[in-house]
């Protein structure tokens, strides 16, 4: 499974009902008494207990918890203006210790303050708890909370690949890559990016659509090469061309695996397939194969589009649109995965004797 920032949680191993039912209870209690109530009468507020809140705040955000810990026990909320309230329940839910007392106090944080300033994150903290425990479809009704379209913060983006995600693991490929798909403006070049295309691949693998798994798995090896998902990208862009048929270049994809990430999870998956790295190998080998053509480049990317839609309409297989690197973009129209010049050369010279075009032969 991807590697999601998701927190390990620790199942309850307390008795049924008895120990869970009062711990629920207490929390319950504490936050119902800490949002507020009209009618209810309140100290003055003190800045002292303010600044300390603050603090807390700052120092749990840079991730010092235990100083976050200390300075909000020192937190009079009898002190506190009613405003600041959601603030340190908030806070309090967030600083209890994974486990049971974690899951009931987001829950409670949700059930005291419906509307609360923290709500999305708490139920992005809670929804990354149910998935963890494997109730994906919990998962995911948390998180209709977040929709394509709308979403412009990283708790918003991060909960967008999330609910994919859920929806994949309930068992519904097919949704899954249909709502990523709708989802893909919001996260396309944001810090979420890798993560959510290695979740498009995932949802497109198991849907029975691995050249959009290949094209998925493209994006993050393009432009992630180093990234978290890297080794999983290029086993997976292994397992994609396996699906399709290519034997030989999956098997070239596989070692590329042992010889860039020897040490990972990935490369142990691969020599348990009983294939090994060739001595003396290039450790920068193409993806999916050696060579492709190039048939176009344009200062527009819709005219490349229209090229490269053209060319998958005539059958052309692989075919990508690849942004260079220069200050006045680029877009370079690409088709084909082989292992030698002279494959290449053939699909080619066909696309010049049936349509005209000129290429030229480029490394993979």
């Amino acid at each position: 499974m991807s590697r999601l920032a998701l927190d390990r949680v620790t199942r309850p191993r307390l008795p049924l009902i008895t120990a869970a039912a009062v711990a629920a209870s207490l929390l319950l209690v504490s936050f119902a008494a800490g949002a507020p109530r009209k009618g209810t009468a309140r100290a003055s507020a003190r800045p002292a207990d303010v600044e300390r809140l603050n603090s807390a705040v700052a120092a749990f955000d840079h991730g010092r918890v235990d100083e976050a810990r200390t300075l909000l026990a020192s937190v009079n909320v009898e002190r506190l203006p009613r405003e600041r309230l959601d603030d340190a329940d908030y806070l309090k839910a967030s600083l209890a210790a994974r486990g049971t007392a974690y899951d009931q106090g987001l829950d409670a944080y949700l059930t005291g303050y419906p509307r609360g300033a923290h709500r999305r994150e708490a139920t992005l903290a809670l929804a990354k708890l149910r998935y963890v425990q494997g109730d994906y479809a919990k998962a995911e009704n948390l998180l209709t909370l977040f929709s394509p379209g709308v979403e412009k913060d990283a708790a918003g983006r991060e909960a967008l690949v999330l609910r994919g995600l859920a929806q994949l693991a309930r068992g519904d490929a097919p949704g899954a890559l249909q709502f990523l798909a709708s989802a893909e403006g919001d996260l396309k070049g944001t810090a979420q990016e890798e993560a959510y295309y290695f979740a498009t691949s995932q949802a497109a693998l198991r849907a029975g659509r691995p050249n959009l798994a290949v094209d998925a798995l493209r994006v993050i090896l393009d432009r992630h090469a180093q990234g978290d998902y890297a080794p999983q990208a290029l086993y997976a862009m292994g397992v994609c061309l396996e699906a399709l048929g290519r034997q030989s270049d999956a098997a070239t994809v596989f070692r590329q695996v042992a010889q860039r990430f020897p040490g990972s999870y990935e490369a142990t998956r691969v020599r348990d397939r009983g294939i090994r790295s060739r001595e003396g190998a290039s450790s920068s080998l193409p993806i999916g194969g050696g060579f492709a053509i190039q048939v176009g480049a344009f200062s527009r990317r819709e005219l490349a589009e229209s090229l490269a839609k053209d060319l998958r309409q005539a059958g052309v297989g692989d075919v990508s649109v690849k942004q260079g690197s220069e200050p006045s973009p680029v877009y370079r129209v690409r088709a084909g995965s082989f292992a030698s010049r002279d494959e290449a050369r053939a699909l080619g010279e066909r696309l010049r004797r049936e349509r005209g075009f000129s290429y030229t032969i480029v490394p993979r």
